[in-house]
């Protein structure tokens, strides 16, 4: 059995068809179904259902391609491994994270990164918690940050650092005179925030529900960049991580009361994946932000 073998059922289950296949591997279908029989025959099992109108597998060959992709992310971990320079003259990090980061953390992280390492590539990938953890068990990151202990299994948690939302304004917002905001002030205000596919909002809704808040939102986003530019420059206010005022000339954050639900942020990493040298230099330079974000005080 050869690795090529794998790699042309994996195809075919993926296109459902031998033909879209085929073209995809740039090899002839007679050819294609050949190895695909010359697999079945060495394994004594039907592996594809050639009878519908679209190519699948059987329960069999569902089964066996489970432990077929796993071994293509093995292999495919043992080539950078290889690969990897330790010395830090090349190489690249590929990093997952939630985008309400992005406006803290993600940024900082990436310019330090680069400050120090210039020649390790960053391939930075805003994603749902879902997707991070898919992704790294398909070996399409090789770390993430996002909140608490994942959820599916397979996937090592590393703790980082408890974020605390916040009401967040510009310096001269009337608002902003108090030291905390009282959560039921929020219905004076107009908000602009997150939209509901965040995590972070879906925070914000259950808080808002529990005290019986009705919020003044007139803006909703997906885009954090939109969120900072327009409470910089307007009368609006939102609710996001307190640490956003950090390195943003001109905002402040206020500590609501009653608190709302603090998170675990954590690096994710799949279990037993290789750390590359970039990933160890990686962490070198997520610790000492991390400890600084745990000492900013609300202003």
């Amino acid at each position: 059995m050869l690795l090529r073998h794998l790699r042309y059922l994996s195809s075919v289950v993926e296109h459902g068809s031998f033909t879209r296949a085929a073209q995809a591997l740039h090899v002839s279908q007679p050819a294609l179904s050949q190895q695909i029989r010359q697999l079945e025959e060495q394994l004594g099992v039907q592996l594809l259902d050639r009878t519908g109108k679209a190519v699948r597998a059987t329960d069999a060959g569902a089964k066996y391609l489970e432990y077929v992709r796993r071994a293509f992310r093995e292999i495919d971990a043992a080539g950078r491994a290889a690969r990897d320079v330790n010395d830090l003259s090349s190489g690249v990090l590929r990093l997952g994270f939630t985008p309400s980061f992005s406006a803290y953390l993600t940024a900082p992280l990436a310019r330090r990164f680069r400050e120090k390492y210039p020649r390790i590539t960053l391939e930075l990938n805003a994603l749902s918690q879902d997707e991070i953890e898919a992704d790294l068990i398909d070996d399409k990151l090789d770390c993430a940050l996002a909140f608490c202990a994942a959820r599916a299994s397979g996937i090592t948690s590393y703790p980082l650092h408890t974020e605390r939302l916040s009401l967040v304004g510009r310096c001269d917002h009337p608002v902003m005179n108090n030291k905390f905001i009282d959560v039921r002030c929020i219905e004076k205000e107009e908000l602009i925030l997150l939209n509901n596919t965040f995590v972070t909002r879906q925070t914000i809704n259950n808080h808002f529900d529990k005290y019986g808040i009705r919020p003044n939102i007139v803006i909703e986003t997906s885009s954090m960049t939109t969120i900072i530019e327009l409470i910089k420059s307007s009368s609006l206010v939102t609710i996001l991580p307190d640490a956003v005022a950090i390195e943003r000339q001109g905002l402040l954050s206020r500590k609501l009361l009653p608190t709302m639900q603090e998170r675990q942020v954590v690096l994710l990493q799949r279990e037993g994946a290789y750390r590359s040298a970039a990933m160890r230099a990686f962490i070198g330079i997520l610790d000492p932000l991390v400890q600084e974000l745990e000492t900013f005080p609300l202003s």
